[in-house]
């Protein structure tokens, strides 16, 4: 079988690893991985995590001491927390890898500091809006402007923050939420020394699991946001209704403000769970609306752009 693209490959793997078809999914991306050098960081990543899960480590060995030899390197996040790697932490051959990958991440100067992209309008002042937007997983801050740069021209600020959290050269993640909500509060600390903004009209916004983050911070009150803006979000407190539910009184008399932006052909997220969330919302007397735009996926796409300024109209509402 002949995959078109590289995320029809990485579904097909996906099925194989959630139905324990773990040799399967090696032979898999060891004949298929090869045909899309532009992912090989994730492609690598799958042959390691399978090899891993039939037991041949010494192939996990041979795939990072290439990619290391070739100048790339993976991230302790993906190290430490991955599942298939948990039978070798602390195995010398391993942590030697580990180590190797560090040195060259700390050799990358793209993550010599906490990447804060800063777009400004033309008609910036102390009295303008601010937006702050998080990228989604496995991504970059500049990879998600595209979601959020018709917002300049309607006279917000725009701040891009990207994740600390590694998972490999230019994929990085929100999976450590407590750790993701303190970079956020980081750069929102570096925002309020480095520009101008009125406090008072602070959105937080962010795409898939940026989404989460977002909704998230938010709805506890993390940040002192007006709203937040959620474009195919992931949903958070899905294992935590009765959190979600001691949250939303206060969010209410915060006068917190929703809106949720989902793609009509996005399968990434279960738009079902975003209903559910936005219906909670309703019950509890938050304000809130949900658009679909028609014919979108979970990427970007020019038909995001509008929905935007009226997403940003409608929480920045007073």
């Amino acid at each position: 079988m002949l995959f078109p693209t590289f995320k029809s490959l990485d579904e097909q793997l996906t099925q194989f690893f959630q139905n324990k078809q773990y040799a399967e999914a090696l032979d898999l991306i060891t004949r298929e991985g090869p045909r899309f050098p532009a992912d090989r960081m994730l492609a690598d990543y799958w042959r390691m995590c399978a090899a891993a899960r039939v037991g041949n480590y010494p192939l996990v060995y041979q795939v990072a001491e290439q990619s290391i030899a070739d100048g790339l390197w993976y991230g302790e996040v993906m190290w430490r927390q991955t599942p298939s790697f948990q039978p070798i932490q602390g195995n010398p051959d391993f942590e030697r890898l580990v180590a190797a990958s560090r040195v060259l991440e700390g050799q990358d100067t793209s993550t010599a500091k906490p990447t804060l992209l800063i777009h400004l309008p033309e008609n910036h002042s102390a009295s303008s809006p601010l937006l702050i937007a998080l990228h989604g997983n496995m991504l970059t801050a500049a990879h998600t402007l595209p979601f959020w740069k018709p917002a300049v021209s309607q006279g917000w600020a725009l701040a891009l923050p990207q994740s600390t959290q590694a998972m490999y050269k230019d994929a990085y993640v929100w999976n450590d939420l407590e750790a993701s909500q303190a970079s956020v509060r980081a750069h929102f600390a570096q925002l309020q020394r480095q520009i101008a903004f009125n406090p008072k009209r602070v959105v937080l916004a962010g795409h898939s699991m940026g989404g989460l983050v977002a909704i998230q911070m938010a709805l506890t009150g993390s940040l002192n946001v007006r709203g937040f803006v959620a474009n195919g979000p992931a949903v958070p407190f899905l294992d935590a209704p009765e959190q979600l539910d001691a949250l939303l009184p206060s969010a209410r008399e915060r006068g917190l403000r929703g809106y949720f932006i989902v793609g009509e052909k996005d399968v990434d997220i279960s738009l079902d769970e975003v209903r559910s969330l936005a219906g909670k919302l309703e019950s509890a007397g938050i304000p809130y609306k949900l658009e679909t735009v028609p014919g979108a996926t979970h990427d970007y796409s020019p038909g995001y752009d509008s929905a935007l300024p009226r997403a940003l109209a409608f929480v920045d509402a007073a």
